[in-house]
């Protein structure tokens, strides 16, 4: 059984390693690039969840931290592709539709614009939700054998994805990074004249966030039969 009291303080057992991660964070622009190690770290988190070491790993092993954070952006990038190219093959013609309707002073054509787009903006997003639903999952795939190719495992991704214990694993995880994440922002935005805390507070939010998502996806996943 998951427990999720553990996996949120997690992060603070080592300030340190948290503290590096969140650096990575911290600094615009080039966080672009950085954080794809502390990405790295966040798998390593989920590696070790699944495998139940309840430790921090050490930093360590750079390289692969940073090529295992990129290799899953570029999971990320593919599985929404299709959604991105969805948005291009439908959303452009309806914008054209409307634009014609307003220029041509049709208020028909204007009208059935908008309700056609209503109606794929809908799909549109429910469809995202879908993918933000069962990507951690096929990243927990990558994870067990850093295979790349174990992420689009779709019927296996799905399978795991689809139950009980996931789901609410996946609630709760989105109501805890909205509270927190609200109040870090509040925070963030009441220190702005400082220019430096706010940074420092999203870097240590982004890092423990991190940290704790992964744990709970690895121990998820290692769960699931």
């Amino acid at each position: 059984m998951v427990n999720f009291g553990e996996a949120i303080k997690r992060p603070f057992q080592d300030f340190k390693k948290l503290g590096i991660g969140a650096l990575m964070y911290m600094i615009p622009w080039v966080s672009i690039i950085t954080g794809f190690f502390s990405s790295g770290y966040g798998l390593e988190c989920a590696k070790t969840a699944i495998k139940k070491k309840s430790k921090l790993p050490e930093w360590a092993d750079w390289g692969n931290l940073w090529i295992r954070g990129f290799l899953v952006f570029l999971i990320s990038v593919i599985y929404f592709l299709p959604l991105a190219l969805l948005s291009v093959l439908f959303v452009g013609p309806l914008i054209l539709k409307i634009m014609g309707g307003i220029l041509s002073s049709n208020p028909e054509t204007f009208i059935e614009g908008l309700g056609s787009a209503g109606s794929t903006l809908a799909f549109l997003g429910l469809f995202a939700v879908l993918i933000a639903y069962i990507l951690p999952m096929a990243i927990m795939f990558f994870v067990e054998k850093w295979k790349f190719g174990d992420a689009f495992k779709i019927g296996d991704v799905f399978k795991k994805a689809f139950t009980s214990k996931y789901f609410v694993a996946w609630i709760i995880l989105i109501v805890y990074a909205m509270v927190i994440g609200l109040i870090v922002a509040s925070l963030a935005a009441a220190t702005t004249i400082t220019v430096i805390i706010p940074l420092i507070l999203m870097g240590f939010w982004n890092m423990a966030l991190t940290i704790t998502s992964m744990t709970v996806f690895g121990e998820v996943y290692s769960e699931i039969k």
